[in-house]
């Protein structure tokens, strides 16, 4: 629990393109630049989220660049 609060204050995606319709029960993700949008079921897009998050003591480093 401690691992997804420290990942969801700071997330990887970004809230203002994520939008929860409540009827639906579907979370609408809109890409960058509104190119497109995708509809995960709400379980699906926590399964997506929660699979980025590094075990307890990994740290997860990206490179870009040179």
């Amino acid at each position: 629990m401690e691992n997804l609060a420290r990942y969801i204050i700071r997330a990887s995606f970004s809230q203002e393109r994520m939008q929860y319709p409540d009827q639906e029960g579907e979370v609408v993700y809109t890409s960058k630049g509104s190119k497109g949008t995708k509809d995960f079921p709400a379980l699906d897009w926590m399964a997506i989220i929660c699979s980025h998050i590094p075990n307890k003591g990994q740290q997860m480093v990206r490179y870009y660049g040179f």
